[in-house]
C-alpha cells in the first residue's frame, strides 16, 4: 500500500464489508463507507454486492490472511458473530487501512443504468425534479 492512497476504518466496517455478513453494531452504513472511499463514489444499495466483490481482492491483496475470515464467515450467526469480531480485531486491532481501488480494479457503472440490467423496466419509476 506504499504507493496508494489509503483512510483507516474500524475492523468491523471492512469485516462486513470483506465478508459479506454485518457484522457492526453500525449497521450498514459502515459498508457503503468503506466502499465509497473505495471506488471514489457513492455507492448505491443495489451496487453493493458487485462492489464488494472487486473490493475482495484488493484488500486480499493487502492482508492475504484475511481470506480465513472469509471462510469462517460462513459460520457467523446472531449469537457468535461478537467472538468471531472479536478473533479478527485481535489480529488486526480495532481499525485497518484500506486502499482506493483503481480503474483496473472497478468498473464505473451508472446506478441506474445498472439497476435497470438488474429489474425489470416496469419496475422502474424515474423521478425527476425541476429545478426552481
Amino acid at each position: 500500500m506504499a504507493d496508494r492512497k489509503t483512510k483507516t476504518f474500524p475492523i468491523d466496517a471492512v469485516m462486513s464489508t470483506l465478508t459479506g455478513f454485518l457484522v457492526s453494531e453500525s449497521g450498514i452504513g459502515c459498508v457503503y463507507e468503506v466502499l465509497n472511499w473505495m471506488t471514489g463514489e457513492s455507492v448505491y444499495t443495489h451496487q453493493i454486492p458487485r462492489i464488494s466483490r472487486e473490493a475482495r481482492p484488493v484488500l486480499l491483496a493487502e492482508y492475504p490472511d484475511m481470506q480465513g475470515a472469509i471462510d469462517e464467515a460462513k459460520q457467523v450467526n446472531g449469537e457468535n458473530w461478537r467472538d468471531w469480531l472479536a478473533t479478527w480485531t485481535e489480529r488486526y486491532g480495532t481499525e485497518i487501512a484500506v486502499p482506493v481501488m483503481n480503474i483496473a480494479e472497478h468498473e464505473r457503472i451508472d446506478p441506474m443504468s445498472e439497476l435497470a440490467e438488474m429489474v425489470p423496466s416496469d419496475r422502474i419509476i424515474a423521478i425527476g425534479v425541476e429545478k426552481p
